[in-house]
């Protein structure tokens, strides 16, 4: 009863501060929209670093084991071809594949269908497929680029037999004979050569109408695996980042709160009062989990009502990563609370904090843009467990049994902030 009342007091004495109010409600809302709106649909590429994909081959040829090798070697890629379970190394299948991405293991997987080589051997568009997320664009679309570069580079014949098979279409009979017999002899003298040097044998000039007969030499299809009924991935993304930054802001109060009841002298009469320090402290860190789950709810339900964000998929999952969520975040604001001295150090040192993991741990940006090291570094920040929890829930419709890795961490970090904040809180507390 004496904890109920202390709550009942913390609570009355926030909703009396409007500023209080705005801030921990209104701010990230709004922040929450304009993200999605300006960040909702760009793409682009920048710093990124080695793209874990995996890969069935469906061809089983030496080609399109040589094709597998050449990917595998390039720098930019890692190529995962087999998978491990129960102690155990088996082949990739399609269906393996595209569970994996489904669960965000990886994000991206190629599949050499059948035909690979014939079609290689043919010269006509090689046939691929990108099973993908497409909350994963970036990454699509640097592995489309390097599927390219790599048959360019490593299958020439593809992109000569191409050309032969184009040439007579679009520029006759005739001149498709003196282009042939000109490229032959330019290969034979100057060998080896570029593709510009190869076009300077030919006489005359293509037909204005022409398309261009170096495009793309490949034929890919897309397959989705996610997302199909959903809006925009980045909503997620950004509704969910908002939601974990203003919190960290938001709970700092609870250390604020402590150093203002020291000034105006409402610890020494707590202290005097038949209540210990633990009580104390115990009903500060529950209203502030109170404000944080309720802050939480509020912002998920505006991502739904306005950006479609799916909250109803699991409900009991969502509840329980909000209630951990909150605790961690509530007991970063104690420990912060209990370093410092008083409220100008609190401000500064949870500003400088909260930023800072909350660009490493992907609620400002996302982390796949960001270079390795600091993807590294990333997972040590309470913000990074978040976030992938929401975004498991949100866009791959994942239950607890999928994020209990997330929950166990966000639950350790609270148990280490809260008890660590209060062992020192209560040795301050007696000089108070």
């Amino acid at each position: 009863m004496k904890v109920f009342n202390l709550i009942k007091k913390d609570i009355q004495i926030f909703l009396k501060s409007k500023s209080s109010v705005v801030l921990t409600y209104l701010v990230p809302m709004i922040l929450s929209l304009v993200f999605g709106l300006v960040f909702g649909g760009v793409g682009g590429s920048s710093g990124m670093n080695e793209i874990k994909i995996l890969l069935v081959d469906g061809d089983k040829t030496e080609i399109s084991r040589e094709f597998t090798s050449a990917l595998d070697s390039l720098p930019e890629l890692i190529v995962n071809t087999e998978y491990t379970k129960n102690d155990s190394t088996y082949l990739l299948d399609v269906k393996t594949m595209d569970e994996l991405i489904i669960k965000g293991k990886r994000g991206l997987g190629i599949y050499i269908p059948a035909g690979f080589a014939d079609k290689l051997k043919q010269g006509t568009k090689l046939p691929l497929e990108i099973h993908y997320d497409p909350k994963n664009q970036i990454q699509y679309g640097m592995v489309n680029g390097l599927l390219q570069k790599t048959i360019m580079s490593k299958f020439p014949m593809v992109m000569l037999n191409g050309l032969m098979s184009k040439s007579e279409e679009f520029l006759g009979k005739a001149r498709h004979e003196m282009f042939q017999s000109e490229m032959e002899t330019t290969i034979k003298n100057y060998f080896p050569v570029g593709e510009g040097d190869v076009m300077k044998g030919s006489t005359g000039s293509l037909p204005a109408e022409a398309p261009n007969i170096f495009d793309n030499p490949l034929e890919i299809e897309q397959v989705k695996l996610l997302g199909e009924e959903k809006s925009n991935p980045m909503y997620s993304q950004y509704v969910a980042g908002m939601a974990v930054l203003f919190l960290l802001f938001s709970v700092t109060y609870s250390g604020a709160s402590l150093l203002e009841e020291k000034n105006a002298g409402t610890i020494k009469r707590l202290l005097i009062s038949p209540i210990s320090r633990g009580q104390i402290l115990t009903a500060k860190m529950i209203f502030t989990s109170i404000v944080g789950i309720s802050q939480l709810t509020v912002l998920f339900i505006f991502g739904w009502l306005v950006f479609g964000l799916n909250i109803f998929q699991a409900i009991p999952t969502l509840l329980v990563l909000i209630v951990v969520t909150s605790l961690a975040c509530s007991a970063l604001g104690i420990f912060i609370a209990a370093i410092c001295n008083n409220l100008r150090t609190v401000q500064s040192l949870s500003t400088l904090i909260i930023l800072t993991m909350s660009l490493l741990g992907g609620s400002m940006v996302p982390t796949i843009v960001m270079p390795k090291y600091l993807q590294t570094v990333g997972k040590f920040t309470l913000n990074y467990w978040a976030m992938h929890g929401f975004n498991s829930i949100f866009w791959r419709n994942l239950h607890l049994g999928d994020i209990m890795l997330d929950v166990a961490v966000l639950f350790g970090i609270f148990i280490v902030f809260y008890f660590t904040g209060v062992r020192i809180f209560k040795k301050r507390l007696v000089t108070y």
